[in-house]
């Protein structure tokens, strides 16, 4: 029974564009404050009375007034209920969120190199990240372009290649988007004049291309798609909003349970304001503030008990919507606190968030039920003064409030200044090596190894794609060039900026580069105890280093992916009888060899001279790269005796005999 008005601009042709400006089918109150209702940006509306040319009654702006957005200090509903590009973004293990200012802050996994890499964003409008943790993520800017960084797996970047990228690049062809939505590995823009183009990865059909083979890494239309206003991603499907309130779905699965691999509508379903995709869960507002989800193989039904809803976001097993009055509902699976409840107890009828009442976004996170063991996820808002509060999982400080304590009720997330222009880097150099400086100069008073290890390989650490590396590599040598045989480190090359990775490189620096790490006794356990790991053909990897090296990660990064334990889960040939985490036994002998201590498997295994000869051996012996181990050991028990005879290109025959080397016998 109510008379509401909306306004849209036409652009040149009579393409509608003004949906960055003033979102279609977004109705509000006629009587509500213009200042608040006709919020937006850039757009400067002039309002008049033409019979008097003076204010218009009813609190309307006057003569000349200028209507603003996020520049007057408050966000506004309208800005934020976007379907798939919001204002703030959950996924697996970390959130960003665009800021007053139109720059963008991020935390959780790789949250601290995010605010370096993202530091020079301006003018978004929105922001949408993958569900993946060493993922990509993407920005709307107000003039239509988009920026993505992170992982170009499968080319999510839209770069036409699959080069990793942690400052943000401008996507190929993107100049006239009005939303931009992340999935796993995937990504799609919807243009101004209805039009789609997504990128990426396309196994399950998620590019809408009619086909599930292979990857787009540039920008593709999606032929036979138009009047589309706004797109939402899940991890290998997106769904696309119309013009005239319908939705259509492509990938797996969304609609049905089998895979599309070109947009098909979703029965019986219009009127939609706003769609959300979860894990196999999908949800959709309608214009008269209903719910409605669908599971894949279901039709949409009608959410029961809850009403006037403008936006809404899909987790795992629960969802959240956020009302017309700023305030937020709940309800589904609760393992986590995801329902923001101050409960972990699930509930299936949605029930209102106490203390939230001027929101203007919401996001769920969405974890792949096969990524891990864990099914926790979070939620989070944007208030209208720019603040952000979160709940649920925080195992990776995704809740962003400093600690990583599971919150069941609404956190505020703490406040990120942006950093001065001379600390901004201008290069993927300067930004692995600010962010290494971080994330050393955080961690050093519990792992003082870390600054040894950074400080003597900082100023030669570069950020390089490196063809067929996923993760860093460190350029060694051994030698004889100083008189006495040694190892060192000349450079590390990173393309993949992980936390874990950077720890785990750091740990080879550590290692290998003689006089740093006070021995080698860890290396003699790891040598030995995993002669046969990840040491086939062109492998230049010390025996057992890898194995090191992942061990010292697990301390410092316990949730970091191991790349070397993981990798024998899937192939037990690799690494026979490793375990899918760290041993007790391999902890504590990282932790005595950190501490310069000679840990017990050391004391109770080689007792003497001739054990020591014996592990050496079982350890690879006399190929160049255990050297280290027998150099770094030629003083336990006496000394070597000799070593006259270990050179780099190591003659056999050299070998002291028997009888003449009281070390082999258990002497000296």
């Amino acid at each position: 029974g109510r008379i509401e008005l909306a306004v849209q601009q036409l652009g040149p042709y009579g393409v509608l564009w003004g949906e960055r400006l003033l979102p279609t089918r977004r109705f509000f109150p006629a009587g509500a404050p213009t200042g608040r209702w006709l919020s937006s940006s850039p757009l400067t509306i002039t309002i008049t009375d033409p019979e008097r040319d003076a204010p218009t009654p009813g609190g309307a702006a006057g003569v000349g007034s200028r209507v603003t957005g996020p520049e007057n200090g408050v966000f506004t509903l309208e800005e934020g209920a976007r379907s798939g590009d919001t204002l703030v973004a959950a996924s697996n293990a970390r959130t960003c969120a665009v800021r007053l200012d139109g720059g963008v802050m991020c935390w959780g996994w790789n949250g601290l190199r995010d605010r370096f890499g993202t530091a020079a964003l301006d003018d978004v409008v929105a922001v949408s990240i993958g569900d993946s943790p060493g993922g990509h993520a993407c920005a709307l800017h107000g003039d239509g372009t988009v920026s993505c960084w992170g992982s170009g797996y499968d080319g999510a970047l839209g770069q036409g290649d699959s080069d990793n990228h942690y400052l943000p690049v401008k996507v190929q062809g993107i100049e006239d988007a009005v939303a931009v939505a992340a999935g796993t590995s995937h990504t799609c823009a919807a243009h101004a004049d209805g039009g789609v183009s997504c990128w990426g990865r396309g196994n399950h059909g998620q590019l809408g291309h009619g086909t599930r083979e292979g990857h787009s890494p540039l920008p593709q239309r999606i032929p036979d798609l138009a009047d589309v206003r706004s797109v939402a991603a899940g991890p290998t499907a997106t769904c696309a909003l119309h013009l005239d309130g319908t939705v259509s779905c492509w990938g797996w699965p969304v609609v049905g349970d089998v895979n599309h691999e070109s947009p098909r509508k979703v029965e019986d379903l219009d009127g939609v304001v706003s769609v959300a995709l979860g894990w196999r869960q999908h949800c959709a507002v309608r214009t008269g503030g209903q719910v409605y989800c669908w599971n894949s193989g279901s039709s949409a039904s009608q959410v029961r008990n809850i009403s006037d809803v403008a936006d809404v976001a899909v987790g795992n097993a629960s969802i959240c919507a956020l009302h017309r009055d700023g305030g937020v509902s709940c309800w589904g699976e609760n393992r986590s606190g995801e329902l923001g409840d101050g409960t972990t107890t699930s509930r299936a009828s949605p029930a209102r968030l106490p203390g939230i009442s001027d929101a203007v976004a919401i996001t769920a996170s969405v974890r792949q039920p096969n990524l891990d063991g864990e099914s926790g996820t979070h939620a989070c808002v944007v208030h209208e003064n720019g603040s952000v509060s979160c709940w649920g999982n925080n195992a990776d400080g995704q809740l962003g409030d400093g600690t990583y304590e599971t919150r069941l009720s609404p956190t505020r997330v703490r406040r990120f200044e942006r950093l001065p222009p001379d600390r901004i880097p201008r290069s993927e150099t300067l930004l692995l090596r600010a962010w290494g400086d971080e994330v050393v100069k955080q961690r050093e008073a519990e792992f003082p190894w870390l600054r040894v290890a950074w400080d003597h390989i900082r100023e030669r650490t570069v950020a390089t794609n490196l063809q067929g590396n996923w993760g860093g590599t460190v350029i060694s040598g051994c030698g004889t060039a100083t008189g006495t045989y040694e190892c060192w480190t000349d450079s590390l090359l990173m393309s993949y900026l992980e936390l874990g990775g950077l720890v785990h490189e750091l740990a080879h620096v550590y290692d290998m580069t003689t006089g740093l790490a006070p021995g080698d006794v860890w290396g003699l356990y790891f040598a030995t105890t995993y002669a046969d790991c990840y040491t086939g053909p062109g492998s230049t990897s010390r025996k057992g280093s890898e194995i090191l090296a992942d061990t010292v990660t697990y301390l410092v990064v316990p949730r970091a992916s191991l790349t070397y334990y993981l990798s024998a889960q899937y192939d037990p040939d690799a690494c026979p009888a490793l375990p899918d985490k760290p041993s007790r036994e391999a902890q504590e002998v990282v932790r005595a060899g950190l501490a310069g201590r000679v840990p017990d498997w050391y004391t109770t295994n080689i007792t003497n001279g001739a054990e020591l000869w014996a592990a050496i051996r079982r350890g690879g012996g006399l190929s160049e790269p255990l050297l280290a181990n027998l150099a770094n050991l030629a003083n336990d028990f006496g000394g070597l005796c000799t070593t006259d005879w270990l050179t780099r290109q190591l003659d056999p025959d050299r070998i002291p005999a028997a009888d003449t080397n009281p070390f082999r016998d258990g002497g000296c």
